[in-house]
């Protein structure tokens, strides 16, 4: 208990010296809103509702899973076809865009060579990132929410599903196997 009167002390004479300097007042008086909660309060992040509306002209599937509700998309490029599904992190900081885009093969049967070129792409088109999510290949794309509208979730839909789309040689269910 005492160590925190000890903590107190010192911050409470900083605090009192500081009404004396008026940039320390500014720097004061600033500090609140630099922090992430302030910085919602203030505009520029989409809500759940938000995130949904702005995906209302792909024809969005929404899912409401005990509460924690996501929306699912179909794209289509050429005769591929993957559900894209977005949904916002717990503390509303992150857009997270992602696809299972194809099965993962049999233990065993993965290719080695496949795993590295996919590890390999992501340096090359992160934030984007290949990973493997139980038995399905996945593609992820964590936006932040911040500034973000209908326009920008759009255009980051399309790039993410051109990415995939324009990488389907590397996860294709015939490179991911062994042969």
């Amino acid at each position: 208990m005492s160590y925190m009167k000890l903590d107190f002390v010192p911050f409470f004479q900083v605090v009192v010296r500081s009404w004396r300097k008026p940039l320390m007042l500014a720097v004061l008086a600033i500090v609140p809103t630099l922090s992430p909660r302030a910085a919602a309060q203030q505009g520029g992040s989409l809500t759940v509702q938000q995130l949904g509306d702005a995906l209302t002209s792909y024809n969005k599937n929404t899912v409401n899973n005990n509460g924690n509700i996501y929306y699912s998309v179909t794209a289509t490029k050429g005769r591929l076809k993957m559900e894209v599904v977005l949904s916002l992190s717990p503390n509303g900081r992150v857009i997270w865009i992602a696809s299972d885009i194809t099965p993962m093969p049999a233990p065993g049967r993965i290719s080695i060579a496949a795993m590295l070129s996919l590890l390999k792409r992501n340096n090359e088109i992160g934030p984007m990132f290949f990973s493997v999510n139980g038995s399905s290949l996945r593609l992820s794309y964590p936006v932040p929410n911040f500034n973000q509208t209908s326009e920008s979730v759009k255009q980051y839909l399309q790039a993410f599903v051109s990415t995939a789309m324009d990488n389907a040689a590397l996860w294709d269910p015939g490179s991911v196997a062994t042969k």
